[in-house]
């Protein structure tokens, strides 16, 4: 049965009337974006931000979203419930959905449950938390596909057509009635806002949160709509019609061309009238932060500029592993950008909670490296107490130490920039080693500095943009990252020149924009190296030592006599391995550190490691791509060489020294007279499978640790976070503590004056 429209107020052809002064504009902002690629062009830069919400950052938040139980397909929902499980489980904030397959609010232009009546769920779930001091971040669906009956029966004008005349796409999701797509060239725009302009002024809120800025959210095939706002203002703003075809196969080449217009025409229509005019509007009532969904460090990158600069954080929906979960948390918090990862995933029996110490050492993991953490799932919680411990005590500690966790950000000293831009030419892989290219490499060296004990973080490649916050890092390793556009290459350059060190490996720079390979590196100025193609002799030898699965095979780096100045303490008779190298000669000015050898004669076949200076800089390149082996074997060896050249290259001194098993994972973090060392145990499952559950955690025995204090302060108070058994003394400016054994988390808060 076709249920009651609430208020329905627009009328579908109004909405597509636009201006001509308008369509004008836009055409011209569309021939802009067309024209994006002239090295001309500046980029938009992600904006710095007032840094006033580092509540985020011990943010203990549940989630509840309305796509599944307690909202579908029944309606359930206790208020009361979560709100006593969300005090005993030491959680402070509450992200509400306010829309998942129905709205869970009133007053807007959008189908609630059938069940829900007059009620607000919204509303009252925000009287019951702010009594218990709960924050509430109300969940606005950001053209999410909506109930089937809203977008075909209560509002059919807010659907996409996926067809001419047609439907929108339909999908199933979670448990409960399927769900369509919508548009937002419909009224469906009108309605949001005023929908998010209900909610931030109606409701005592102390957050907002988007969802996933995307411009067609679960539209498929071609990713067009051919509804009537989308025809016609399209060939207002253009001139072209969108074209259509059943078969994939039958688009022609132009056609295409014309549907990559539409999507720039659209994507610059939803920028400026939908993610800008929200910020405004939010703004215009309540200093809260605007938070929305990027996923993964993947689709930050990818993301339009503007949007992150509409926003004050980001939520990561993911379940990687514990590595890749420090690394990624590292990367927004490298430009000041707060963060909320997800604790696990979403799975299919809501109504059960049963994850174990890797939901503890998650939450662990986040905090360590400045992210809040989000219980995904956190409904099943409310009837099965059994598990709350592996939430309630990560969430106690933060508790007891918000003052002292406010405000910190990672100690900088080896920035490894975030990168994933390799082409399909730039990629190799083996069978037994896995792939290289510049996301394996970049993770590769992260994680070689993170079980290494080395001080490290993973930084956005927007740093690069940005001279002041480069600057703050010692030494910048760009790991197999094959292109960097020309302005970035002047900032490094730049900072090279005043004092900053580089490590680069293999084929960094050495492709341009499009993916394909150059005949020089970018870097070539900062790194004095230059590519070649081996002919005669050298060909036949690089092809004579290849294994027949990939790769190189009885293949060395070894250390030559100038090398033994800078390697003070590896002998010119070690070997180390090489993997997929690039065959370059040495410039004037490059010292030659490590030869690549064969194995039989140790015969010298091409340089390996090249160190030079740039200024008051000093860059070390390497031909092989020692971080992705690294990253897939985890060799010891290969680590080793990697923490050596970092050694050579910085000019200084490590902020701190730590002697315990890899398992152990540090960062120290700072403010103007606080130090915090977070050491974060994951011995049950370091290399662990992903969304892997764990119930032992082996604790790590007789942990030492030396920590450099700033110069021009003192220590005035060292304190834990966890009441342990420890040994300390200060020698000069050096803190050194002794653990007799660390369970699943400690960090030591060393006060200064």
């Amino acid at each position: 049965m076709k249920r009651q429209k609430q208020n329905k107020e627009i009328m579908g052809h109004s909405f597509n009337l636009k201006m001509d002064l308008k369509n004008c504009l836009v055409l011209l902002v569309v021939i802009i974006l067309l024209s994006a690629t002239s090295t001309h062009c500046q980029p938009v830069l992600i904006q710095d931000k007032e840094d006033k919400y580092s509540w985020i950052q011990t943010a203990r938040v549940f989630l509840l979203d309305a796509y599944q139980p307690p909202f579908a397909p029944e309606l359930e929902y206790d208020a009361y419930a979560l709100v006593d499980a969300m005090v005993d489980m030491n959680a402070n904030v509450l992200r509400f959905g306010t829309m998942g397959k129905y709205a869970t609010i009133q007053g807007i232009r959008f189908s609630v449950h059938p069940d829900q009546g007059k009620r607000d769920m919204l509303f009252e779930t925000i009287k019951l938390c702010k009594e218990k001091g709960i924050k509430v971040i109300p969940y606005i669906s950001t053209g999410h596909k909506l109930a089937w009956s809203m977008v075909t029966e209560d509002y059919p004008e807010y659907g996409q057509k996926s067809t001419p005349g047609g439907l929108p796409y339909r999908s199933h999701m979670y448990v409960g009635e399927d769900h369509g797509t919508v548009c937002w060239m419909t009224p469906y725009k009108e309605a949001f806002l005023d929908y998010v302009e209900h909610v931030v002024r109606d409701y005592d809120i102390d957050g907002i949160y988007f969802d996933a800025w995307f411009p067609h959210y679960f539209w498929k095939g071609k990713q067009v709509c051919y509804c009537e706002g989308c025809r016609q203002g399209f060939k207002r703003a253009t001139g072209l019609q969108i074209p259509y075809h059943e078969k994939e196969e039958d688009y022609t080449g132009k056609e295409n061309e014309t549907i990559k217009k539409y999507h720039e025409w659209y994507n610059e229509e939803y920028i400026t009238e939908v993610v800008q005019p929200v910020r405004e509007m939010v703004k215009k009532y309540k200093d809260i932060p605007l938070i929305s969904n990027i996923n993964n460090p993947q689709k930050m990158a990818a993301l339009d500029p503007r949007i992150v600069n509409a926003m004050d954080a980001f939520l990561y929906e993911r379940g990687h592993t514990i590595l890749e979960r420090a690394e990624g948390v590292s990367v927004p918090r490298s430009l000041g950008l707060h963060i909320l990862p997800y604790i696990g995933v979403y799975h299919n029996w809501p109504r059960l909670a049963f994850n174990g110490y890797n939901y503890q050492q998650q939450i662990f993991t986040n905090l360590m490296f400045g992210g809040g953490s989000i219980i995904a799932q956190p409904t099943g919680y409310i009837e099965n107490s059994e598990h709350r411990k592996f939430i309630k005590y990560p969430f106690h500690i933060i508790q007891q130490n918000e003052e002292k966790l406010k405000d910190l950000k990672n100690y900088p000293n080896i920035g490894v920039v975030w990168a994933d831009n390799s082409s399909e030419e730039h990629q190799k892989d083996s069978w037994n080693e896995g792939m290289t290219d510049a996301r394996f490499s970049s993770l590769g060296a992260f994680s070689a500095c993170l079980y290494g004990h080395i001080q490290v973080s993973s930084v956005s490649e927007f740093i690069l943009d940005k001279p002041d916050l480069l600057a703050e890092y010692p030494v910048l390793y760009l790991a197999n990252i094959p292109y960097i556009s020309e302005e970035r290459v002047r900032n490094i350059k730049e900072y090279v020149e005043n004092g900053g060190c580089i490590v680069a490996s293999y084929q960094t720079t050495l492709f341009n924009s499009k993916g394909k390979l150059q005949n020089y590196f970018g870097l070539e100025e900062l790194l004095k190296v230059k590519p070649v193609k081996p002919k005669g002799e050298l060909a036949e030898i690089i092809n004579s030592y290849t294994a027949m699965v990939g790769g190189p095979n009885d293949l060395y780096l070894q250390i030559t006599d100038e090398g033994t100045k800078a390697f003070k303490d590896i002998s010119d008779s070690r070997l180390f391995p090489v993997w997929f190298y690039q065959p370059f000669e040495a410039m004037e000015g490059a010292d030659i550190l490590m030869n690549i050898v064969t194995g039989p004669d140790r015969k010298a076949i091409l340089p390996g490691v090249v160190k030079s200076n740039y200024g008051k800089g000093q860059v070390i390149y390497c031909a092989s791509a020692l971080e992705s082996l690294y990253n897939s074997g985890g060799q010891d060896i290969v680590q080793e060489l990697i923490l050596k050249i970092i050694e050579v290259v910085n000019k200084k001194p490590a902020p701190y020294t730590l002697t315990a098993p890899a398992s152990l994972i540090a960062n120290l973090t700072i403010t103007d007279n606080r130090l915090v060392m977070h050491l974060t145990n994951w011995t049950g499952n370091k290399f662990e499978h992903p969304w892997r559950n764990e119930y032992y955690l082996a604790p790590v025995e007789d942990v030492s640790l030396q920590i450099q204090i700033p110069q021009g302060k003192k220590v005035k108070q060292v304190s834990t976070m966890v009441e342990s058994d420890y040994n300390q003394r200060i020698s000069g400016q050096t803190l050194e503590l002794f653990f007799p054994r660390v369970e699943s988390y400690q960090a030591i808060v060393i006060e200064l004056e």
